[in-house]
């Protein structure tokens, strides 16, 4: 299924690089418009709404994130690359952080002290409902203990 989305995306970006400016395109090596061109999906059918901004159109995540890149090594100047990756660094620390609210290691460990708590309470309530042999039982086992030796 993402090999599938993966070759999807390509398409889009080809699909792109068709209405892109010539000397836009020539920055971008030839080596990966033909990788495009190869390994992109032959089933696969999306046309660009050419009224819209590139922003706007309906993209594949993997799609966005080849462009981010494309745009960022190959078609953006100095000074926008360093406003581009500032704003990815500012979402990389976002998206860290919430990985962090949501996956808190003292979180999991302080959640885990609460079961360990609730067990022991559930073990000592269960420990007083024991059940009680009868008198002829325990002596029976106490017998076979004494002969297992």
């Amino acid at each position: 299924m993402e090999n599938m989305e993966y070759s999807n995306s390509l398409y889009q970006i080809s699909e792109i690089l068709k209405y892109i400016e010539p000397n836009l395109k020539a920055r971008i090596p030839n080596k990966f418009i033909s990788y495009f061109e190869a390994n992109k999906s032959k089933d696969y059918k999306w046309n660009i709404d050419r009224s819209l901004p590139i922003d706007e159109q309906d993209l594949l995540p993997i799609t966005k994130e080849i462009l981010t890149v494309l745009y960022k090594d190959y078609i953006c100047n100095d000074i926008e690359r360093i406003e581009l990756e500032k704003i990815l660094n500012e979402n990389e620390v976002k998206y860290q952080k919430e990985l962090r609210e949501k996956y808190n290691p003292d979180n999991i460990f302080g959640n885990k002290s609460k079961v360990v708590e609730k067990t022991i309470v559930a073990n000592e309530t269960t420990s007083a409902l024991a059940y009680k042999k009868s008198f002829i039982k325990r002596i029976i086992s106490k017998i076979k203990l004494f002969f297992n030796r």
